[in-house]
């Protein structure tokens, strides 16, 4: 394997120190075997010596529900298998099960399943199909009660109580296990209301995501990055996988995820079109609207250009409150604005290109009056962590972000790790964007919260750390860089502090350039 060994670069303020702890590594030639084949779909393994088990490919070409048939055929079981460790790691000890998805089919039954695309319900009908075509007969509701899971951003057993006091909320949810026949759990439910939710629950996520390009960047190329800081150490990393859709008649595109999630966490599509997302949990809940992981996907299916992929998310509704990142890489020398942030809540987005005014947030300290900056927009780059910097969504939040806390902490980590490279006159390449992406992620137990940005920089406690994604595209190279989790207990490594293997685009995509 041609392995490069890098390191984070350590960077205070305006002081610039270098670690010396080696941290995460590159495969840049990994080995590609097909697995399994159905129809005009395969299963492939993507072997990395950084990896005990390979990152499953499914390459899926068709109709949607010849996607989904071909997805359920040869992958049910990694499904279902990754869908019981999701309920595991989320739920509370104390939490029932049956209650939990109860409410997951209740949300879908009622809200989700009314926005959703027809095209998006008969992937999920096929996989369902597929899997009882393969033998496998224990799906049931998986595939459903997965896209309901990811719709979460942050505390599940929170976002329920909020879902519960809005959207007509416990008289409607009794409603409904009456007629399922399931009322005997409703005492249950009214005693979760009453219960204190903040001693036993899977904390929020802890995401990042930045697009950039221009004149930081190697021949003006857009970078993109994603963390997923979500799940350490539950088991669904045991089915790591990135699919590239085919769906007929649309582009194709790449997600990168976990089997049985089939919605995207993160992903780019043949357009160059770059989708990502962060928690930012609000007051203003709802599941009536496009859940987010099918709508990234809806977006890099539909949209060639930034104007078409802004244009298909003002036409569609929100959810829960969260960051996104919209790009289009291959417009940087066309589109004036070929990056956004957004920052959502129910019922409204706001937009941020690079160098945007309204990101100059100045924060005042209620007891003192002291006045700190807080937004620092750049150009040729947009990033997000877990806060907002638009009015009405700061209004809203649960925990509006203050100096010091953690996901400013993180923000400040991007606008530095771009000073650093603007300041040395260094043009943002593949190590470079990898090294960013890389120090965003968390790597430490999530539990704990910074104010300072040294544990970014250390992997010493890695196996701790909950960064199980990270992702680095540049699809002008026709490459993107992947890292998963890897190993369990204290042999566990988090993504960010792992092997970032080099996924070549073009067999997948066609060249770029």
């Amino acid at each position: 394997m041609n392995k490069i060994y890098t390191f984070l670069f350590l960077i205070f303020n305006v002081a610039l120190v270098f670690s010396t702890t080696p941290t995460f590594k590159v495969d840049n030639s990994p080995s590609l075997s097909l697995y399994k084949q159905y129809n005009q779909s395969q299963l492939y393994y993507l072997s990395s010596s950084g990896y005990e088990k390979p990152i499953i490919i499914a390459n899926l070409t068709g109709t949607h529900y010849e996607m989904g048939f071909a997805a359920g055929y040869m992958m049910a079981q990694e499904a279902y298998d990754n869908y019981n460790m999701m309920v595991g790691a989320v739920l509370p000890k104390w939490y029932e099960k049956d209650v939990f998805e109860a409410f997951l089919d209740w949300q879908w039954k009622s809200y989700l399943s009314k926005q959703i695309t027809q095209n998006y319900l008969d992937e999920i009908r096929g996989y369902g199909d597929g899997a009882k075509a393969s033998g496998f007969t224990k799906l049931g509701d998986t595939i459903i009660r997965g896209v309901v899971i990811s719709s979460f951003p942050g505390n599940p057993t929170e976002n329920i109580k909020y879902l519960l006091e809005d959207e007509m909320g416990l008289e409607e949810f009794s409603k409904y296990l009456m007629e399922e026949g399931k009322e005997s759990l409703l005492e249950f439910v009214k005693e979760m209301l009453v219960s204190d939710l903040e001693h036993n629950h899977h904390k929020g996520l802890q995401c990042s995501h930045f697009s950039t390009w221009g004149s930081k960047t190697l021949n003006q190329d857009m970078f993109n990055g994603r963390n997923l800081d979500w799940l350490n150490g539950s088991g669904i990393s045991n089915n790591k996988l990135i699919t590239f859709y085919h769906p007929q008649g649309q582009y194709s595109h790449a997600s990168i995820g976990f089997a049985g999630l089939i919605g995207a966490i993160t992903g780019i599509s043949s357009k160059g079109i770059f989708v990502a997302e962060s928690d930012n949990d609000s007051v203003k809940v709802t599941f009536d609207g496009f859940a987010w992981s099918m709508r990234l996907r809806y977006i890099m299916e539909n949209a060639a250009t930034i104007d078409e992929a802004v244009s298909l998310w003002e036409s569609t509704n929100n959810t829960m409150g969260m960051c996104h990142s919209l790009a289009s890489a291959t417009e940087v020398q066309t589109a004036q604005y070929p990056a956004y942030a957004l920052e959502t809540m129910k019922g409204y987005t706001a937009f941020f290109y690079d160098n945007d005014p309204n990101e100059h947030f100045t924060y005042s300290d209620p007891k003192t009056g002291a006045q700190t900056q807080m937004g620092y927009p750049m150009k040729d780059a947009v990033y997000r962590t877990n806060h907002g910097y638009d009015e009405t969504i700061r209004k809203y939040e649960w925990e509006p972000s203050i100096p010091n806390d953690d996901s400013w902490t993180r923000y400040m980590l991007f606008y530095t790790s771009f000073s650093y490279y603007e300041n040395a006159d260094i043009s943002i390449s593949d190590l470079e964007a990898i090294n960013i992406t890389s120090i965003l992620g968390n790597k430490h137990s999530i539990q704990n919260t910074y104010t300072t940005s040294e544990p970014f920089y250390d992997c010493t406690n890695a196996w701790m750390g909950y960064n199980i994604v990270s992702a680095t595209y540049h699809f002008a190279a026709n490459k993107m860089f992947v890292a998963f989790e890897e190993g369990f207990g204290q042999q566990r490594v988090c993504a960010a502090c792992g092997t970032y293997v080099e996924v070549d685009l073009s067999p997948w995509f066609g060249l770029n350039n």
